[in-house]
């Protein structure tokens, strides 16, 4: 066998960008505000424990700070959220899966089935509450390969793994 490696022209490649991408759950960004709310009472309580400890907080100009900025971040925050949620689709392919999120840096992962090597899926207790789950794909290769996607539909995430499972396990193992 003769050794050969020709050049692949470029325009005959699929193009990942023409695929039509599914959103993620619209009741995901509520989950997504729920766990900040939360994150927001201990912020608020550190904010406060500053307030009544640290002395120069104490003060008018110090406790407005405090607040000012408290309220700056829970803003910036909400609206990073919404902006976020609207970035995250995924699609399901033939021979891989692709997921697409980022706002300022975006980024479209492609994970081909054959380098599955795991998955599962998991509910935290506010997906729980809108029925919501994460799938966690795991790779053969480092741990930045793996892929997890947030905001699926619990019956949707189980029926995916379960359909990767399937289609990893009827894949014929590669011959050298």
């Amino acid at each position: 066998m003769i050794f050969q490696n020709s050049t692949i022209d470029m325009a005959l490649l699929p193009k990942a960008e023409e695929v039509e991408l599914t959103p993620i759950e619209k009741d995901y960004l509520k989950v997504m505000r729920l766990e900040w709310l939360l994150i927001s009472g201990i912020l608020l309580l550190a904010s406060g424990f500053l307030v009544f400890i640290v002395p120069p907080f104490q003060t008018f100009p110090g406790y407005i700070f405090i607040i000012a900025a408290f309220i700056l971040i829970i803003v910036f925050y909400y609206i990073l959220q919404t902006l976020a949620f609207k970035k995250r689709a995924y699609a399901l392919r033939e021979k891989d899966i692709i997921y697409q999120n980022g706002i300022i840096i975006q980024q479209t992962s492609i994970c081909p089935f054959n380098r599955i090597q795991n998955s599962s899926v998991s509910t935290g207790p506010f997906e729980r509450k809108y029925g919501l789950a994460t799938l966690h794909l795991f790779t053969a290769g480092t741990s930045g390969a793996d892929l997890h996607i947030k905001g699926l539909k619990e019956s949707d995430a189980q029926s995916i793994k379960e359909w990767i499972a399937k289609k990893t396990a009827d894949e014929e193992p590669a011959t050298a």
